[in-house]
């Protein structure tokens, strides 16, 4: 049951992110791997130039290695580059308890984790972890105090980079906009929902910070989830 859920919650991402792109009009192609494996990555390029409004084609740019969407107006010839987005979040911990937010959107509408989202333009990672928090919990931390615990990369469209910090207190503060979670809670490490998690990630990441809690520097956890263009799912260390 556990993992058919998983599932339909990497199904439902991928409807989300990739099918729109489709029919917005941008084309997902594959790339090949250092071992010569053939990976569906799912990048979307655009399907006409920003530049110009001439229809775009996959080829490989004079000078470069690998494919990208190139606009086919050879006066204009401009190359759509597309590049994995950052994701930064905190696992917050509190004297025996971690901090968690119950998902009010989808994917995974009704399922756990830590705060989580995309960087934002002009935030360096541990700021942009300390914002999430903030939004999706209504907590604030410093974020010079946090630690960077884990680096995940997922199937090449994105980069996790997870901070672990310790709070001051275990209040909850409501201006925090919180819409995004429909509940908000600190759980010692006994309750955590480990079967009704949103994500591999986020089990990934809370199970390295409740191995590591009592250590002083721990070793940064480094995860790759490929997905091949058979679209099994590969998970490898480092």
């Amino acid at each position: 049951m556990f993992e058919s859920q998983i599932m339909n919650c990497i199904a439902f991402s991928l409807c989300l992110f990739v099918v729109p792109s489709l029919v917005l009009g941008f084309q997902p192609f594959s790339r090949q791997d250092q071992q010569g494996l053939r990976t569906n990555c799912l990048f979307a390029g655009p399907s006409y130039c920003e530049k110009c409004g001439t229809p775009m084609d996959t080829r490989i740019p004079k000078g470069e290695d690998r494919e990208r969407q190139v606009c086919t107006d050879p006066e204009c010839g401009h190359v759509a580059y597309q590049n994995p987005k950052v994701v930064v979040g905190a696992i917050c911990t509190y004297k025996d308890t971690v901090l968690l937010c119950q998902r009010a959107i989808e994917p995974c509408q009704g399922k756990w984790g830590y705060p989580q989202g995309f960087l934002e333009l002009g935030e360096t990672t541990r700021q942009g972890a300390a914002r999430e928090t903030w939004e999706e919990a209504g907590v604030k931390f410093d974020p010079s105090k946090s630690e960077l615990l884990a680096i995940y990369n997922l199937a090449g469209m994105r980069v996790q980079m997870i901070y672990r910090v310790e709070l001051e207190s275990d209040i909850i503060q409501e201006e925090g906009s919180q819409h995004e979670s429909s509940d908000i809670k600190f759980v010692t490490w006994d309750e955590v929902p480990w079967n009704d998690l949103a994500f591999p990630t986020v089990t990934w990441g809370l199970e390295h910070a409740r191995d590591t809690l009592r250590m002083t520097n721990p070793a940064v956890q480094e995860r790759t989830k490929l997905v091949t263009i058979d679209g099994e799912w590969k998970v490898e260390e480092g």
